[in-house]
């Protein structure tokens, strides 16, 4: 039903500066710009890779705090992956942004660095190991040697039940969990959830409040998954008890878009590229 992330949605306090941050420095590329019904900027659409972007809504009201929090229900970070994880490394280390230029190495034997945009959300940006639990689920051949950004690696988020979140996320939109992990003390952790090759879902256990939210909040807003049928996607997993908001129309973008959420709350875009949107043509 689902075949990748298409994009992360977030609102911004201040455009200039986040397109500064994402375009300048991480490298995204600036594609194109929707303006809302009375002609005023609305969203800018940054392009990771092809069929791959983050959404930067305008009108972000910082009225909380968007750095993570281990027990905080909800958002966590996005995760960007990228073919060489050393030249922008060093790029961040010569921007302020990083103590050193050398990358980490993660517990999931992947190469990463840690970084936060100007309104404090964290990113992540990650280089696979072939060695790695991501790589060795892969379906089809992955390509290490690309140069620059390769698209988005995950969304991660915080769950306030694991057991719930799993069964909408798995038994219902249909991903698959690829291995687990526990922390420094042996309890549990993290779940990684394959969405196609290179792309996964992080649900951290340890959810116990949320943070309350206007619908000007600056941070994240939703996550969107690309399907080949919204109408079928949508029929399926309103079948296995998937709560729908929305139902399937198109979008201002051309796209037809229909919405969900996770037991947490978290919004879900279903979305159905048009051969001649805007994403499509980027």
């Amino acid at each position: 039903m689902i075949r990748t992330i298409g994009h992360n949605a977030m609102r911004v306090t201040d455009m200039k500066k986040a397109l500064e941050f994402y375009c300048e420095v991480l490298g995204l590329e600036r594609a194109f710009a929707i303006q809302d019904d009375r002609g005023n900027p609305w969203i800018e659409y940054l392009k990771i890779c092809d069929g791959a972007f983050l959404e930067l809504f305008y009108g972000g009201n910082k009225d909380r705090d968007s750095a993570y929090q281990s027990d905080r229900i909800g958002y966590h970070h996005w995760c960007i992956a990228v073919g060489d994880i050393s030249i922008l490394a060093q790029k961040c280390f010569e921007k302020g942004l990083l103590p050193g230029s050398e990358p980490g190495l993660g517990r999931d034997s992947n190469q990463n660095i840690w970084i936060h945009d100007p309104d404090g959300n964290a990113v992540e940006i990650v280089q696979y190991n072939p060695n790695s639990p991501h790589m060795k689920t892969n379906v089809s051949p992955y390509d290490y040697d690309k140069k620059g950004l390769t698209g988005v690696a995950h969304i991660a988020f915080t769950v306030s039940n694991m057991e719930e979140s799993m069964h909408y996320y798995c038994d219902i939109l249909g991903f698959n969990l690829i291995y687990s992990l526990n922390d420094k003390e042996d309890n549990n952790w993290i779940n990684y959830l394959r969405v196609c090759d290179g792309t996964y879902l992080e649900l951290f256990y340890g959810g116990k409040e949320r943070v309350k939210e206007k619908e000007d909040s600056a941070g994240f807003m939703h996550v969107c998954f690309i399907c080949d049928d919204v109408f079928e996607t949508v029929e399926e997993i309103r079948s296995k008890g998937a709560p729908i908001d929305d139902e399937p129309k198109q979008g201002k973008d051309l796209n037809t878009q229909a919405w969900s959420h996770d037991p947490d709350g978290n919004k879900v875009e279903l979305m159905s590229i048009h051969p001649d949107s805007p994403q499509k043509n980027a």
